[in-house]
């Protein structure tokens, strides 16, 4: 599985794609909206994490092309500070699909991406 990571932020990137490589998982990293806009276009990841912390809500824009220009389903795991609650909301109306409050542990964000593709397992 190919799991795409938009963030600005690169201080879990060693642990995350060391735990991602036991799952048998391959990490993408795109730094902000245009470049997670071009992987997705040439490496059609099958998840995509996507950290509202990047700079001028490029966040929600990634989310916004997910859900209106990729054909198929791809889950969206949101990452967002629990002070950015409005902001947060907002991901889930645009149709993240669920969300981790950042700062997170590594284990944690793989029992979430767990737990989101048993959702799309069972909803397949």
């Amino acid at each position: 599985m190919t799991i795409l990571l938009c963030t600005a932020e690169d201080t879990l990137l060693t642990s995350l794609e060391y735990r991602f490589r036991k799952q048998g998982w391959r990490l993408l990293v795109a730094n902000d909206a245009r470049q997670s806009i071009e992987v997705i276009k040439k490496q059609a990841p099958e998840l995509v994490i996507v950290d509202l912390q990047m700079p001028d809500y490029e966040g929600l824009d990634v989310i916004q092309y997910l859900k209106k220009e990729v054909d198929g389903w791809i889950p969206i795991l949101v990452a967002a500070d629990l002070a950015d609650d409005r902001l947060l909301l907002e991901s889930l109306r645009l149709g993240g699909n669920d969300f981790i409050i950042a700062p997170y542990k590594p284990d944690e964000l793989v029992l979430r991406i767990r737990r989101l593709l048993m959702k799309q397992e069972v909803s397949c």
